[in-house]
Protein backbone atom coordinates (compact mmCIF):
# COMPACT_ATOMS: atom_id res chain seq x y z
CA UNK A 1 0.00 0.00 0.00
CA UNK A 2 1.48 3.59 -0.87
CA UNK A 3 0.12 7.27 -0.57
CA UNK A 4 1.16 8.61 -3.88
CA UNK A 5 3.28 11.34 -2.13
CA UNK A 6 6.66 10.48 -4.81
CA UNK A 7 10.07 11.68 -2.83
CA UNK A 8 12.00 10.17 -5.63
CA UNK A 9 12.69 9.10 -8.56
CA UNK A 10 15.19 6.59 -10.61
CA UNK A 11 16.54 5.54 -14.17
CA UNK A 12 15.59 2.46 -15.81
CA UNK A 13 19.39 1.00 -16.26
CA UNK A 14 18.99 -2.40 -17.29
CA UNK A 15 16.20 -4.21 -19.24
CA UNK A 16 16.07 -8.22 -19.11
CA UNK A 17 13.55 -10.08 -21.12
CA UNK A 18 12.50 -13.04 -18.84
CA UNK A 19 9.59 -16.20 -19.87
CA UNK A 20 6.78 -13.91 -19.37
CA UNK A 21 8.11 -10.83 -17.67
CA UNK A 22 10.64 -8.76 -17.78
CA UNK A 23 13.59 -7.64 -15.24
CA UNK A 24 14.30 -4.31 -14.57
CA UNK A 25 17.37 -2.94 -12.79
CA UNK A 26 16.48 0.52 -11.43
CA UNK A 27 19.07 3.48 -10.05
CA UNK A 28 18.43 5.43 -7.73
CA UNK A 29 19.62 7.55 -4.43
CA UNK A 30 20.92 5.96 -1.30
CA UNK A 31 18.43 6.93 0.92
CA UNK A 32 15.79 5.18 -0.70
CA UNK A 33 18.08 1.56 -1.27
CA UNK A 34 18.99 1.55 2.49
CA UNK A 35 14.93 0.73 3.04
CA UNK A 36 14.63 -2.18 0.66
CA UNK A 37 14.79 -5.47 1.96
CA UNK A 38 15.74 -7.71 -0.44
CA UNK A 39 12.67 -10.55 -1.79
CA UNK A 40 10.40 -8.27 1.04
CA UNK A 41 10.18 -4.99 0.42
CA UNK A 42 7.30 -3.63 -1.73
CA UNK A 43 8.08 -0.29 -4.57
CA UNK A 44 5.90 1.30 -6.65
CA UNK A 45 7.59 1.91 -9.80
CA UNK A 46 5.20 4.71 -11.96
CA UNK A 47 2.35 3.45 -9.63
CA UNK A 48 3.11 -0.05 -10.34
CA UNK A 49 3.81 -2.38 -6.81
CA UNK A 50 6.89 -4.55 -7.38
CA UNK A 51 9.00 -6.80 -4.98
CA UNK A 52 12.62 -6.40 -4.81
CA UNK A 53 14.40 -9.13 -5.99
CA UNK A 54 18.34 -8.32 -5.50
CA UNK A 55 19.67 -5.20 -4.07
CA UNK A 56 22.84 -3.57 -5.91
CA UNK A 57 25.03 -0.81 -4.31
CA UNK A 58 23.29 1.45 -6.93
CA UNK A 59 19.87 0.50 -7.17
CA UNK A 60 17.67 -2.47 -7.12
CA UNK A 61 16.42 -5.11 -9.68
CA UNK A 62 12.57 -5.83 -10.11
CA UNK A 63 10.63 -8.41 -12.19
CA UNK A 64 7.13 -7.55 -13.88
CA UNK A 65 5.16 -9.90 -14.68
CA UNK A 66 2.73 -10.42 -17.77
CA UNK A 67 -0.19 -9.34 -16.44
CA UNK A 68 1.45 -6.19 -15.03
CA UNK A 69 3.30 -5.79 -18.71
CA UNK A 70 -0.12 -5.98 -20.51
CA UNK A 71 -1.86 -2.85 -17.62
CA UNK A 72 1.42 -0.29 -17.59
CA UNK A 73 3.57 1.92 -19.73
CA UNK A 74 6.34 -0.97 -18.18
CA UNK A 75 5.69 -2.75 -21.14
CA UNK A 76 7.16 0.18 -23.22
CA UNK A 77 9.82 1.30 -20.73
CA UNK A 78 13.49 2.61 -22.46
CA UNK A 79 16.76 2.64 -21.11
CA UNK A 80 17.09 5.60 -19.22
CA UNK A 81 14.51 6.80 -18.19
CA UNK A 82 12.53 8.65 -15.36
CA UNK A 83 10.55 6.84 -13.25
CA UNK A 84 8.75 7.76 -9.97
CA UNK A 85 9.19 5.48 -6.86
CA UNK A 86 7.94 5.34 -3.23
CA UNK A 87 8.60 2.89 -0.38
CA UNK A 88 5.59 1.22 0.68
CA UNK A 89 3.53 3.13 3.82
CA UNK A 90 4.22 1.71 6.81
CA UNK A 91 1.81 1.98 10.09
CA UNK A 92 4.48 5.18 10.82
CA UNK A 93 3.96 6.77 7.84
CA UNK A 94 1.82 9.82 7.34
CA UNK A 95 -1.44 9.24 4.84
CA UNK A 96 -0.46 12.90 2.75
CA UNK A 97 -1.87 11.56 -0.27
CA UNK A 98 -4.76 9.27 -0.63
CA UNK A 99 -5.01 4.68 -0.22
CA UNK A 100 -3.01 3.72 -3.54
CA UNK A 101 -2.78 -0.08 -3.90
CA UNK A 102 -0.11 -0.12 -6.56
CA UNK A 103 -2.66 -1.94 -8.64
CA UNK A 104 -2.60 -0.07 -11.68
CA UNK A 105 -6.21 -0.06 -13.63
CA UNK A 106 -4.94 1.31 -17.25
CA UNK A 107 -3.32 3.32 -19.12
CA UNK A 108 -3.94 7.10 -19.78
CA UNK A 109 -2.55 9.32 -22.79
CA UNK A 110 -1.38 13.02 -21.79
CA UNK A 111 -3.54 15.28 -24.29
CA UNK A 112 -2.08 18.86 -23.73
CA UNK A 113 0.20 20.67 -21.31
CA UNK A 114 -0.47 24.40 -20.56
CA UNK A 115 1.46 26.63 -17.75
CA UNK A 116 -1.21 28.53 -15.53
CA UNK A 117 1.18 30.94 -13.84
CA UNK A 118 3.67 28.81 -11.23
CA UNK A 119 1.37 25.85 -12.10
CA UNK A 120 0.63 23.89 -14.48
CA UNK A 121 -2.89 21.98 -16.47
CA UNK A 122 -2.45 18.64 -17.80
CA UNK A 123 -5.40 17.12 -19.57
CA UNK A 124 -5.90 13.31 -19.86
CA UNK A 125 -7.71 10.78 -22.00
CA UNK A 126 -8.78 7.70 -20.65
CA UNK A 127 -10.42 4.47 -21.74
CA UNK A 128 -13.79 3.99 -21.22
CA UNK A 129 -13.66 1.14 -18.48
CA UNK A 130 -11.49 3.52 -16.36
CA UNK A 131 -13.92 6.53 -16.88
CA UNK A 132 -16.71 4.88 -15.45
CA UNK A 133 -14.88 5.05 -11.76
CA UNK A 134 -13.99 8.84 -12.50
CA UNK A 135 -16.05 11.73 -10.17
CA UNK A 136 -15.18 15.54 -9.88
CA UNK A 137 -12.75 16.47 -7.19
CA UNK A 138 -11.78 12.88 -6.34
CA UNK A 139 -8.12 11.33 -5.91
CA UNK A 140 -6.59 9.50 -8.64
CA UNK A 141 -2.86 7.72 -8.86
CA UNK A 142 -1.23 9.14 -12.41
CA UNK A 143 2.25 7.49 -12.72
CA UNK A 144 1.56 6.38 -8.99
CA UNK A 145 1.40 10.91 -7.83
CA UNK A 146 -1.77 11.36 -6.07
CA UNK A 147 -3.74 14.12 -8.25
CA UNK A 148 -7.37 15.69 -7.77
CA UNK A 149 -9.41 15.32 -10.47
CA UNK A 150 -11.47 18.15 -12.26
CA UNK A 151 -13.22 18.91 -15.48
CA UNK A 152 -14.09 15.10 -15.38
CA UNK A 153 -16.14 14.62 -19.24
CA UNK A 154 -15.97 13.14 -22.53
CA UNK A 155 -13.50 10.44 -21.43
CA UNK A 156 -11.06 13.13 -20.35
CA UNK A 157 -10.09 14.95 -17.08
CA UNK A 158 -7.44 17.65 -16.33
CA UNK A 159 -5.20 17.94 -12.86
CA UNK A 160 -3.25 20.96 -11.64
CA UNK A 161 0.22 19.99 -11.08
CA UNK A 162 1.92 22.60 -8.76
CA UNK A 163 6.16 23.43 -9.06
CA UNK A 164 6.99 21.19 -6.47
CA UNK A 165 4.98 18.21 -8.08
CA UNK A 166 6.44 19.14 -11.44
CA UNK A 167 10.49 18.88 -9.52
CA UNK A 168 10.11 15.65 -8.14
CA UNK A 169 8.66 13.54 -10.41
CA UNK A 170 8.96 12.45 -13.84
CA UNK A 171 6.11 14.80 -15.14
CA UNK A 172 8.83 17.26 -15.53
CA UNK A 173 9.53 14.77 -18.86
CA UNK A 174 6.15 13.75 -20.29
CA UNK A 175 4.80 15.88 -23.51
CA UNK A 176 1.37 15.79 -24.88
CA UNK A 177 1.20 12.38 -26.54
CA UNK A 178 2.73 10.36 -23.71
CA UNK A 179 1.12 7.52 -21.86
CA UNK A 180 0.84 7.39 -18.05
CA UNK A 181 -0.53 4.72 -15.54
CA UNK A 182 -3.75 5.02 -13.95
CA UNK A 183 -5.24 3.84 -10.79
CA UNK A 184 -8.55 4.91 -9.48
CA UNK A 185 -9.44 5.52 -6.38
CA UNK A 186 -10.55 2.03 -4.67
CA UNK A 187 -13.41 3.13 -2.88
CA UNK A 188 -14.99 4.08 -6.74
CA UNK A 189 -14.98 0.62 -7.59
CA UNK A 190 -16.17 -0.80 -4.20
CA UNK A 191 -19.29 1.86 -5.19
CA UNK A 192 -19.65 0.79 -8.88
CA UNK A 193 -19.31 -3.27 -7.41
CA UNK A 194 -22.09 -2.18 -5.01
CA UNK A 195 -24.66 -0.15 -7.47
CA UNK A 196 -24.72 -3.10 -9.79
CA UNK A 197 -25.85 -5.89 -7.44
Amino acid sequence: MFTGIIRHTGKIKKIISAPQGKRFLIETKTDFIEKLEKGISSVAINGSCHTVEEITESGFIVFSSFETLRKTTLSKARINEVVNLENSLTLQSFLDGHIVLGHVDGIGRITEISKKGEAYLFRFSVPEEIYSYLVEKDSIAIDGISLTMFNVRNLFFDVAVIPQTISETNLSYKKAGSEVNLEVNIFAKYAKKFLLK
